[in-house]
């Protein structure tokens, strides 16, 4: 009997020190449209406007007008403005310390939202949702929820929510103790609310307040409790007793931890009186605890004994076994209903697979009897769709070996360019040749042998030269039939650093051959300390020929639209690394954007018009790489340079 007077006295003493609500010609004029509502839903916005109205000055108010809300919405059966009010009674239940009831009040509007699209009722359930669990200490649970409000807010361009949202998850990471993000985030919307005009989406009492407690767990507490007096400042400003209660909490917490105790004893006055004014039991538990530690320091056991009765009693409502277990049950239903939904989904899924299954079966039997059919009615007709069968089948093969044949046709450009060299010189001999034959018959029909023997002579010249530079060509095919032969998959020893200057020259030609315009500066910079390495030339060598033609390429892009002051450059290294050796093909050209740098490896995906590359030559020079146990890299900066680095095994 002495226990619950000495708490009725405490209550009704915190509850005379009430600060001040709304502004009474705001409440008025809320009451004013309640009044004079024309609408049910002009009624159910003032009763929801009342109750927000109250939430931070009076919790009973603010308790009653929602839940007219609540009636109202379901009397007009509106699912949308019943999860409204609903969410909105589980935030302010959440302020008294009533974790279940909230947790089931959320819940539920989460669950009737469900049932119709409003992307910012589920933003705020989600977000409250968030809060229950942060709460009870299951801190990833809230980031969780956090993260899914946070999407939703951004869907809808509601940035103050958005930031409000961040503060939350940055407020998460404070307390999980990871206070490097926790600070980012908590500058972040601070940074926000310098310009920003919207005092209902962010509450500034609060963001100055998780400021002020990441500042403190790092140890800055001169910051800190700058902080918390500006956060009590913005508190009176916004008639916010919720943050008022716990920025004077965290700073008697604070001056506590410091040992100035006088400072802490008021602060925790403040934090109790304010607290009590809109029954936020938390606050309430935890400045009682405090003061109740504060005497018993100071010897004062009368007061250290009230104190504590007070905290025993606002526990045991807090946090009291009835409590626990009806949290327990919530959690749990909540969980048995998240396994029974994935349980039907998964059904869902498998009923889907059945029925498409189905479809496509029968599908196939369909055309399965039309084919039979047209293949008894007209044999021509079949024989046309077997050859198109047969041609689609060849085009597909034909598309997958495209970039091979492209690296052919590239590396046969370059030869067909020095091999039209010694055909010129044997044309033009045999031209030659052939007017010394008409000549040399002249000067016998004249009976002039000296002069006939003169001409014989040149002719005999010209067909050493005609054999000499025949003898050219003939080497220069030979080694284009070698180059364009399949590969056999057999590993070979190739010295590097001829392969890759010989193929630079080829790509080079190759495209001389088709722009004669075109020049280019080429550099190399071979490691003559590699030596042989175990390689299948012909496969590193249409890497090679690939990354050249995307160099030559590129610079010649960049050329076209610097034409001044601009030196097309293609640079080629190599060098021997630990066990590996390592090539580098680096040009001048524009660069690859960094949001496609990921995608240049895959197959069919190309930058070069359309026309001009099939989107297989990295994908296969990937591959081949990769096949020699070796990897390939691009390091790029756009309008400066792009260099593809390829590492090879020594020993493979």
């Amino acid at each position: 009997m002495i226990k619950k007077l000495i708490i009725l006295l405490l209550l009704q003493n915190i509850c005379a020190c009430m600060y001040a609500q709304l502004p009474a010609d705001s409440i008025a004029a809320i009451r004013s449209r309640l009044k004079n509502a024309n609408t049910d839903s002009a009624t159910f916005n003032a009763l929801m406007d009342l109750s927000q109205g109250y939430r931070f000055s009076n919790i009973d108010s603010a308790i009653y007008y929602v839940d007219r809300a609540i009636e109202l919405s379901r009397s007009l059966k509106n699912a949308a403005d019943e999860a409204n009010a609903l969410s909105h009674k589980g935030y302010i239940l959440l302020e008294t310390g009533d974790i279940p009831a909230s947790l089931q009040f959320q819940i539920d509007a989460l669950h009737l939202s469900e049932n119709f699209s409003d992307p910012i009722i589920q933003a705020f359930t989600l977000n409250r949702i968030g809060n229950v669990y942060s709460e009870i200490g299951d801190y990833k649970k809230s980031l969780e929820f956090y993260r899914k409000a946070t999407d939703l807010f951004s869907s809808i361009h509601q940035i103050g929510y958005v930031n409000n949202e961040l503060s939350n998850i940055g407020n998460a990471y404070e307390m999980m103790g990871i206070l490097d993000s926790a600070k980012i985030y908590q500058q972040e919307v601070y940074a926000y609310s310098l310009t920003n005009t919207d005092r209902y989406a962010i509450t500034y009492g609060e963001m100055r307040r998780r400021l002020g407690k990441v500042e403190e767990r790092l140890g800055n507490y001169d910051s800190a409790l700058m902080h918390y007096r500006v956060g009590v400042i913005e508190s009176i400003k916004d008639v916010d007793l919720n943050n008022l209660s716990l920025n004077y909490l965290d700073m008697a917490k604070l001056f506590y931890d410091l040992k100035i105790y006088d400072s802490s004893l008021v602060y925790a006055k403040n934090t109790l009186s304010t607290a009590g004014s809109i029954s936020l039991k938390r606050a309430i538990y935890e400045a009682s605890g405090l003061l109740a530690n504060l005497f018993k320091i100071k010897n004062q056991s009368d007061s250290s004994l009230v104190y504590t009765v007070l905290s025993s009693a606002i526990k045991d409502s807090l946090y009291g076994h009835k409590k626990i277990q009806a949290l327990e049950r919530i959690l749990l239903s909540e969980q048995e209903r998240q396994q029974q939904f994935q349980h039907e989904q998964e059904q869902l899924r498998q009923q889907y697979k059945t029925i498409s299954l189905v479809a496509v079966l029968g599908i196939f039997l369909v055309i399965g009897i039309i084919l039979f059919r047209n293949n008894k009615r007209e044999q021509k007709a079949n024989k046309i769709l077997q050859n198109t069968l047969a041609d689609l089948k060849s085009t597909q093969a034909q598309l997958i070996q495209s970039e091979k044949m492209a690296s052919l046709g590239e590396l046969t450009a370059g030869i067909a360019h020095e091999i039209q060299n010694p055909l010129n010189f044997v044309n033009n001999f045999s031209e030659v040749s052939n007017e010394l034959v008409d000549e040399m018959n002249d000067e016998l029909d004249k009976g002039d042998i000296n002069e006939a023997k003169i001409i014989a002579a040149d002719i005999k010249q010209n067909l050493e030269k005609i054999n000499h530079h025949g003898k050219r060509a003939d080497a220069i095919v030979k080694g284009m039939l070698q180059h364009s032969q399949t590969s056999t998959g057999k590993k070979e020893p190739t010295n590097i650093n001829a392969l890759a200057d010989e193929y630079l020259r080829l790509s080079y030609h190759g495209l001389r051959a088709k722009d004669k315009e075109f020049n280019a500066t080429m550099k190399t910079d071979f490691d003559e300390s590699i030596g042989n390495i175990n390689i299948i030339p012909q496969d590193i060598g249409r890497v090679l020929l690939n990354l050249y033609n995307n160099a030559f390429y590129a610079v010649n892009e960049k050329k076209k639209q610097q034409p001044e002051n601009y030196e097309p450059t293609v640079s080629i290294k190599t060098k021997k690394l630990d066990g590996k050796i390592e090539i580098s093909v680096k040009d001048n050209g524009n660069g690859i954007p960094q949001k496609i740098i990921d995608k240049i490896f895959q197959p069919f995906f190309t930058t070069k018009p359309t026309g001009q590359g099939t989107g297989l030559g990295l994908s296969l020079s990937y591959d081949i790489v990769k096949a020699h146990g070796g990897e390939i890299k691009a390091n790029t900066k756009e309008d400066e340079f792009t260099e593809f680095v390829i590492q090879l095994p020594i020993s493979v």
